[in-house]
């Protein structure tokens, strides 16, 4: 194992978390995670995967003084009824064993397209910090921002008023951007001077961002929804700054 490998395949990757590897091994493949964002998302999966695993199998283990009573009862039956019931038992436990491999899969989807939802939402927000992103439409007046959109998104928003929005707030641009291959708006705005990256998808067709986290990686992540639309803001402002403007935007979108 070195460095120059590129993405870790399947076995290893288990061997790692499971700490079956050499320690060289493993120090090689903690440095390769520390600048491979797709690897390290593929361990925080599997890891997770692994730990809800165990919490299901622990959640759903029959107490010990049920399987005494039941191995006692087998016991006083005839020879022959003991067999049916140990084939109705073993029915029974695998039935429960594929029910709680399905719950323990549906749950680990579920937190592994959240994980990587976040992680597109945080690197589109680091994108627009670099000194060399531009927007594509650059205005603080919602009449110009808001008419760039039609024809380019599927459905349209409205924006507040700029004597509606929080104190010290500015809106700065916007861009289209995608969001799990769904369209979306991501307007830029300003927050005491830090960078807030707002996006907009329709709530029908869009991917779901009300299962995010509130934080990811020093950056918070607020969401709010209204009929049509949803919307999710990331900054690295005070929670209750973008909480504001989260709330100012979902209000703006019941106005005519």
């Amino acid at each position: 194992m070195t460095q120059a490998i590129e993405h870790l395949s399947p076995d290893t990757l288990s061997a790692f978390i499971d700490g079956e590897l050499p320690t060289g091994e493993q120090e090689a493949i903690e440095q390769h995670l520390a600048g491979c964002h797709s690897c390290a998302l593929r361990v925080l999966s599997a890891t997770q995967l692994k730990a809800a695993t165990a919490r299901a199998g622990r959640r759903y283990a029959p107490p010990p003084e049920a399987l005494a009573r039941l191995t006692a009862q087998l016991h006083r039956q005839p020879q022959a009824a003991a067999r049916v019931h140990s084939i109705c038992r073993l029915t029974w436990v695998g039935l429960a064993a594929a029910l709680l491999l399905a719950v323990s899969l549906i749950g680990w989807r579920q937190i592994h397209e959240t994980n990587s939802l976040s992680a597109e939402l945080l690197d589109q927000h680091l994108s627009t910090l670099s000194t060399g992103a531009t927007p594509q439409v650059i205005s603080t007046d919602r009449h110009t921002v808001k008419p760039w959109f039609q024809g380019r998104l599927p459905f349209s928003f409205n924006l507040p008023d700029t004597q509606a929005l929080p104190p010290d707030t500015t809106l700065k641009g916007a861009d289209l951007t995608y969001l799990k291959g769904q369209p979306a708006a991501l307007l830029l705005f300003t927050i005491h001077k830090h960078q807030v990256s707002v996006f907009v998808t329709q709530r029908s067709a869009g991917p779901n961002l009300i299962t995010l986290p509130s934080a990811r990686s020093g950056f918070t992540i607020h969401s709010a929804t209204t009929h049509d639309l949803q919307i999710v803001a990331v900054s690295d402002v005070n929670p209750a700054d973008l909480d504001a403007l989260v709330t100012i935007l979902a209000q703006a979108q019941s106005s005519s």
